[in-house]
């Protein structure tokens, strides 16, 4: 509904495609046509009314996606802005280059409600009135918004052709120039005598620093206060917002992807790199369910917020409970610092209702794990990794195959051109689907290879024994990385305690009973399974901690 009771507004919209036209007139010459058209019509010009989308396209839509025209035209949507309200423009393809039947609508959306688009160039006025009394202002619209997404097109088409040459030039092998698209991370700088980039060493720290604290599993928050403090204040924003992107890019590889039309690029050594294609790929395969610990959060269980603790009734994650009751940390008793299913906790389908002593569980789990000899028996004993390996291999020829039939089929449509059969192009899209399929999949299998790796190492075991020492006595920070161990060592840990019910057990239960001997009220079972794929079972006493018995599964 319109607010025909608010007084007309005048509104300024400026827009230009690239940052550098800022430096140029193009700004300057908007805000000035803004200005006169407030004068000549006796209205004042709010700043606050003016919206700039500055280095944002109206041909691909940008301006409206994430820029302040879309901002402006829900606001018309809703209402909000009144009736016989003045929108001033430098010229019709500054709302949108888009095709034309998509701009037409944009600019009917805001005539329809009452609003006046003055383009400054021409003093043109186009309101409900005007094209009532001249609809030929209609064809003029069409018209140049036709010219103006035809211009764009042809633009559009222009750098497409510069940009896949540059791309191809590069993976040719020449050096010695800047691709023209996008732009470089910041501990990245172009030496123009060189002719390509160099590390900034303030920003190589930075974002290195970065790196070791997400590693760690600080949140954002926590991350750009430690930043801040270490480098100076406003070396990164306050929230940290852009940690988690971040860490992930393939830049930090020296990467550089580009997309053109539905092509991509990807150049190697395009940056100097900052980490190692293994320390990268390993980042990512830890980035899911990694825990990060919010910037208030007293307590770190070290076996909870991974996605490695579960509920052997339901499936479902333990988490940790601490109940304060206004008390430190510190002055929590260890009866009040609990390990729980999440499920039974919010009475959702599981009957594991039972919770353990926080202390009880982590030291039964750190007991085991400070047990060298043992820990190592069973991470070195990767029985099932060269079968993995053999996977990846057989996903890489898959891949292989999909790609030379690909270009087979790419051969074709050069040789036909347009008279290529119809049969083609469906082709071609199922291969490129299941391309990306094999893709995923291999990356999946790298990720699963590399968890192996990392906790197959005899090292893993060294720092079992030398993170866990005195773990009681351990603060967040401390916490954190034994958190990231259990990670390491584990690809999960299943909690099942047990009780006095009589209720005759089955399947798996039957089975461990029969292993472990008869379960008591006053026992708990900790199922390890590690990224081998190896099992542990283990029975340990509810309320010492004290391992009763263990055996290995098979499968």
């Amino acid at each position: 509904m319109s607010h025909t009771h608010s007084k007309p507004l005048l509104y300024s919209y400026i827009r230009f495609s690239t940052m550098e036209q800022a430096k140029g007139q193009s700004l300057n010459r908007q805000v000035s046509y803004a200005k006169e058209v407030a004068k000549e019509k006796g209205l004042e010009l709010d700043d606050s009314l003016t919206m700039r989308d500055m280095g944002l396209s109206a041909y691909n839509g940008a301006n409206i996606k994430k820029g302040a025209l879309g901002v402006f035209l829900v606001a018309v949507e809703q209402g909000l802005v009144p009736s016989g309200s003045i929108l001033v423009i430098e010229s019709l393809d500054r709302l949108s280059r888009a095709a034309p039947l998509e701009s037409q609508g944009i600019i009917a959306q805001i005539i329809n409600a009452d609003i006046t688009v003055i383009t400054a160039v021409d003093r043109k006025e186009y309101n409900k009135r005007t094209i009532k009394e001249n609809s030929m202002d209609l064809v003029f619209i069409i018209l140049v918004l036709i010219r103006a997404h035809e211009e764009s097109e042809t633009k559009s088409i222009r750098v497409r052709s510069a940009l896949t040459k540059q791309c191809n030039d590069w993976l040719e092998g020449k050096r010695g120039f800047r691709i023209k698209c996008g732009k470089a991370p910041k501990w990245c700088v172009w030496d123009e005598e060189l002719k390509q980039f160099t590390l900034d060493t303030l920003e190589q720290a930075i974002m290195i620093r970065k790196i070791e604290l997400y590693i760690k599993g600080l949140g954002g928050l926590k991350i750009a206060e430690l930043l801040n403090d270490e480098f100076g204040k406003g070396t990164v924003h306050h929230t940290g917002a852009n940690v988690y992107k971040e860490v992930k890019r393939r830049s930090l590889l020296g990467e550089l992807n580009v997309k053109v039309g539905d092509i991509d690029y990807v150049l190697e050594d395009y940056y100097p790199a900052l980490i190692s294609e293994e320390e990268f790929n390993l980042l990512i395969a830890n980035s899911s369910k990694r825990g990060a610990i919010k910037h208030s959060q007293k307590f770190v269980g070290i076996l909870t917020g991974i996605d490695v603790f579960k509920c052997s009734y339901c499936g479902k994650s333990v988490g940790s409970h601490v109940i304060y009751r206004k008390k430190d940390l510190s002055q929590v008793p260890s009866s009040h610092k609990r390990y729980g299913c999440v499920e039974a906790r919010r009475n959702n389908n599981c009957v594991m209702t039972s919770t353990l002593q926080i202390e009880i569980v982590e030291d039964a789990v750190v007991k085991f794990c400070q047990d060298k000899v043992n820990l190592q028996r069973i991470l070195l004993n990767s029985t099932d990794h060269e079968s993995i390996r053999l996977e990846g291999s057989n996903l890489e020829s898959q891949l292989s195959q999909l790609t030379s039939k690909i270009d087979n089929l790419v051969d074709v449509l050069t040789k036909f051109g347009d008279k290529s059969p119809d049969s083609i192009a469906p082709a071609m899209r199922k291969l490129e689907s299941e391309s990306k399929d094999i893709i995923s999949k291999i990356q999946q299998n790298k990720n699963k290879q590399l968890k192996i790796a990392n906790s197959s190492r005899d090292e893993v075991t060294d720092r079992w024994l030398k993170l866990t020492d005195n773990l009681n006595e351990l603060g967040g920070e401390e916490r954190l990385a034994i958190r990231q161990l259990v990670k390491d060592t584990f690809k999960s840990i299943t909690m099942q305690i047990h009780t006095s019910s009589n209720q005759e057990e089955t399947g798996l239960s039957s089975v461990f009973n029969q292993l472990l001997g008869e379960k008591t009220a006053s026992s708990f079972d900790l199922t390890f399974v590690f990224h081998n794929d190896n099992k542990r079972i283990i029975r340990f006493n509810k309320h010492t901690g004290q391992m009763m018995k263990g055996v290995d599964l098979v499968e």
